[in-house]
């Protein structure tokens, strides 16, 4: 929406050297702007900068670890099989947070320094998560029946040979199967 940043315009070599440095504890702020200066013969970064990089990047990194943690939480509590379940909680409240976001999307336009075209882009890309959301939402209830009815499958054979090693006649396993399969 503004102007990129000191680091979004660094080189792509320069800003490996910046977050392979970041994410040494052992190296400072202070270290890491003068070895991406040094390296690029010029002063390209300044500490303010990488001081707003790096509280942006702690943010975002206390942020995805919070939301792992309680999704391992949520999956300790309501087990393993509720793996689809969370998918979709999480895909809800990113719904919401997107339809909110279009809610304030004229209160976001009064406050800051957004151009129409900008908005639009905003809009744009908001649309284009859901449209994502719902297809991978669907591709999802997809792999989950395919996956049930191939274990219905697997498990009406496995009934099938069993029956028949015992001396179950084939209309009896007829039924068997169709009760498995649900047919």
């Amino acid at each position: 929406m503004g102007q990129k940043s000191s680091i979004d315009k660094l080189p792509k070599k320069l800003r490996a050297l910046l977050l392979e440095m970041l994410n040494n504890p052992a190296c400072t702020q202070a270290q890491i702007v003068e070895a991406v200066n040094d390296e690029a013969g010029e002063r390209l970064l300044s500490t303010s900068a990488m001081n707003r990089y790096a509280q942006k990047m702690r943010r975002f990194t206390e942020r995805t670890a919070q939301a792992r943690n309680l999704a391992e939480m949520y999956l300790e509590r309501c087990g393993a099989d509720s793996r689809n379940k969370l998918g979709k909680v999480i895909n809800e409240q990113i719904r919401l947070a997107a339809y909110d976001l279009m809610l304030e999307i004229d209160e976001i336009k009064s406050k800051a320094d957004v151009s129409d075209s900008e908005l639009a882009d905003i809009l744009l890309k908001v649309s284009k998560s859901l449209r994502e959301i719902e297809q991978a939402e669907k591709l999802n209830a997809e792999r989950t029946e395919s996956i049930r009815r191939d274990t219905l499958a697997e498990a009406a054979e496995a009934v099938e040979a069993s029956a028949k090693s015992n001396g179950l006649s084939a209309e009896t396993i007829g039924i068997i199967k169709k009760q498995i399969l649900g047919l």
